[in-house]
């Protein structure tokens, strides 16, 4: 470098130097900064740009700011994560008291990226990367309930993101990786042992709860909005879900003891409703109303309790067991509808508890069990082969099926008939076992569930039904008379639409 260039760009940085600390520095936005550069904590790797970054603080900042966004950009859509990530941490130090700087890096590596990879070793590497910024963006902005709404989130939504099932490897290295234990408690809260991942996210959302009470509701630069009652129902479902973590841990009491604070959690809810009468907790009532849903949680949640015990209990195979099990578990969701989140009861998923002890004690000859109440109701569509079915076990089944009629498709740009130009016969043909069988009653509702006519099929039977509206309808098959059956209570369905 020549004399006169060192002299060049000495005087700029003279000049810089000058304007950051007789100009940008004396800005009321830069002031209120200054926490944020403050750089004695910081690595000595980010010490050097976090003090570049400090020029751009007023001014210049908008033109930095622009620039590095753009770049975000176009490196995400050549996915070179490692690069995005680089420049995400730029923004932060231009941009520290913008909550989406943390939000999306953390979401963004968490999920985007850590799904990206077959290897659970690079995978987990981003996972916990994600964690770990989005508690640094809650620790920059310690007033924000975006970022422990969102921290929250990550914690308990990426173990448990499809419904009836856990991530167990993901909550496994969770509760066993030291630095996250450490860093993701709240300041001033301590552990005695490892936390799971839904304990962890439970304090956030208890913080954020208590910020949003004071307000009607806090809207985010992404169109998010956020309520107190919001942060209740997740931890409402945090807590739901650490009882089925450690249940299939095999640690009932302890499942016992999470179940036991969700239903509290949902009674405290109810508390807080501004209609109720009940006092709050805390003496802060929601402005908003809540669902008659937490009700209903409450009565289920201090059921499962019992669950466990005779989940325990039939574990042994004793058909009695399985049946006092059945009984309480078939029970609960006839009277309060599928609202176990798929916990219990899964249309398609024959392991879950409900699924699979109705296929044990129907000798698994009926793929479609658990359709007892309307809301779990199997589809039938028209096909060449019968669904297979039976009523088992004795005097603990019914069978409930949705029939679909719709308008015929019609050509791109036109509207479906809003009625059919004429009546629709559905035909259901029954097929049954030679010999006795079991004496069935097959009842037909309209669209508005409504019974339309009962029969008694015994054999083999056709049965015609007429309709002249598009919708759902339901079919009920039972058994035609109490216990004890007849020992075949084997059936068929197969439908044909004609309209």
């Amino acid at each position: 470098m020549t004399k006169q260039r060192g002299a060049v760009l000495g005087l700029v940085v003279v000049l810089l130097m000058g304007l950051q600390h007789f100009g940008l520095e004396k800005e009321a936005e830069t002031l209120s900064e200054a926490p944020m550069k403050r750089v004695a904590g910081l690595p000595a790797s980010e010490v050097l740009p976090t003090y570049i970054a400090t020029l751009f603080f007023g001014a210049f900042r908008a033109v930095a700011v622009d620039i590095l966004w753009i770049q975000l950009r176009k490196v995400e859509e050549e996915k070179r994560w490692y690069e995005r990530r680089e420049i995400l941490k730029l923004i932060s130090y231009v941009q520290p008291r913008n909550p989406e700087v943390w939000s999306h890096l953390g979401w963004h590596s968490a999920y985007n990226v850590a799904n990206g990879f077959t290897d659970p070793e690079k995978s987990w590497e981003w996972v916990k990367f994600g964690l770990l910024w989005l508690r640094r963006g809650v620790s920059t902005l310690p007033n924000n309930p975006y970022l422990k709404d969102q921290l929250a989130y990550t914690l308990w939504h990426k173990a448990a993101w499809r419904d009836g099932e856990l991530d167990m490897d993901l909550l496994k290295r969770i509760e066993g990786d030291a630095e996250l234990q450490a860093a993701l408690l709240p300041d001033g809260v301590t552990s005695n042992r490892p936390l799971n991942a839904f304990e962890l996210a439970i304090p956030w959302l208890e913080q954020a709860r208590e910020e949003l009470l004071s307000k009607d509701f806090e809207l985010t630069q992404m169109g998010l909005y956020l309520y107190p009652d919001t942060m209740d129902g997740f931890i409402r479902y945090c807590l739901l879900l650490a009882g089925m973590y450690e249940w299939k841990r095999d640690r009932p009491e302890e499942a016992k003891a999470f179940f036991r604070r969700a239903q509290r959690q949902c009674e405290d809810m109810v508390a807080r409703a501004p209609d109720s009468p009940l006092p709050a907790p805390g003496g802060r009532k929601y402005r908003n109303l809540i669902s008659t849903l937490f009700k209903d949680f409450a009565t289920l949640y201090a059921q499962y309790p019992d669950i466990v015990d005779l989940e325990y209990k039939a574990r042994g195979k004793r058909r009695e067991d399985e049946i006092e099990l059945l009984k309480k578990v078939q029970g609960l969701l006839q009277k309060y509808g599928p609202i176990d989140e798929q916990w219990l009861w899964s249309r398609s998923n024959p392991h879950v508890l409900l699924n699979r002890l109705k296929q044990s004690l129907s000798n698994g000859e009926d793929v479609q069990e658990c359709n007892d109440q309307v809301d779990m109701a199997w589809p039938i569509v028209p096909g060449p082969e019968p669904l297979r079915a039976n009523l088992a076990p004795e005097g603990l089944d019914i069978d409930l099926y949705w029939i679909t009629v719709a308008p015929p498709p019609v050509p791109e740009g036109s509207q479906p008939p809003a009625t059919p130009p004429r009546p629709v016969k559905i035909h259901l043909a029954i097929p049954r076992p030679t010999g006795p069988c079991q004496p069935l009653k097959v009842t037909f509702h309209d669209a508005q569930r409504r019974a339309v006519r009962s029969d008694v099929v015994t054999g083999t039977t056709d049965l015609d039904y007429v309709v002249g509206a598009y919708g759902r309808y339901l079919l009920r098959v039972e058994s035609n008379q109490e216990p004890p059956w007849l020992p075949d209570t084997r059936y068929g369905l197969k439908l044909a639409i004609e309209q």
